[in-house]
């Protein structure tokens, strides 16, 4: 990412919002009141993008890039987006079709934008975007599963029900996203969460498309055991697996969302 910050001085009202938005205080005023970085000003940047985001005429570019070429803010519909949520639903049935390219290419594109601590660039994304590619997986990892002589109890589960013919690895879903993080890159005390954030922004995204997901623990334990099975996700040198998805267009669509009890919440 290109650390610069440039500013149209015609443009520049000289509100000093860019200023006060910084996160780490890495902007200020110059003499004639035009914002840049302090001394050293880009080692300090984290590239959060808030001054850029926030300036009120555009006059302030990030990293070369055009205000104009930005979306303009909106926070959508509430009672939409609550409905949404109400309605998610696990699927662990799917059909055998693939995810269609143009919701993959959504998906990447919007995985640039949940917030991580600190910005860091800390994150990787494996996605298996096809039913042949999933099937490569799905019979690599059965066949390695029958030549383990004794693994751990969820192995052995895995394996008992497959000879049933139950996959409960991948539920026979047609893709799968898994997130890997850079300890050395995240943010102290970020490093769990700021997966975990990714995957549930992804989540309700995915099913705003009408796509089904999973959580799947069952995925990430046998990945973990088996790293010649997790060697399939191409997770790069340094990054370390943290959770597993299954992806996939629903075998059923449910018509109305659940009725839940109140969360147990206190107000302080």
């Amino acid at each position: 990412m290109l650390k610069k910050i440039t500013v149209n001085k015609e443009k520049c009202i000289h509100c000093g919002m860019c200023i006060r938005e910084c996160v780490v205080g890495c902007i200020q005023f110059n003499d004639e009141k035009i914002p840049v970085y302090i001394q050293n000003g880009d080692q300090m940047c984290v590239g959060c993008q808030h001054c850029f985001a926030v300036c009120p005429t555009g006059a302030l570019s990030f990293g070369g890039k055009n205000p104009a070429d930005s979306i303009p803010v909106d926070y959508g519909n509430s009672e939409k987006l609550l409905r949404l949520i109400k309605s998610r639903r696990s699927v662990r049935f799917f059909k055998k079709q693939d995810v269609p390219k143009e919701k993959i290419s959504q998906m990447i594109d919007m995985l640039a934008y949940p917030p991580k601590g600190g910005n860091a660039d800390s994150l990787h994304f494996s996605i298996v975007g096809t039913v042949e590619e999933m099937e490569r997986i799905i019979k690599f990892t059965y066949e390695t599963i029958q030549g383990v002589d004794k693994g751990s109890s969820v192995i052995e589960f895995c394996r008992e029900n497959f000879n049933k013919g139950i996959d409960f690895i991948y539920r026979g879903a047609p893709s799968m996203i898994a997130v890997s993080v850079d300890k050395a890159k995240a943010i102290a005390g970020c490093e769990n969460a700021d997966p975990i954030i990714a995957l549930s922004y992804l989540d309700l995204y995915a099913q705003s498309f009408g796509l089904g997901t999973l959580w799947s623990d069952c995925t990430l334990s046998v990945m973990n055991e088996l790293p010649e099975v997790k060697a399939m996700l191409k997770i790069p040198k340094g990054f370390e697996l943290n959770y597993t998805m299954l992806l996939g267009i629903p075998m059923v669509k449910y018509k109305r969302t659940v009725e839940r009890e109140p969360a147990y919440v206190t107000v302080i």
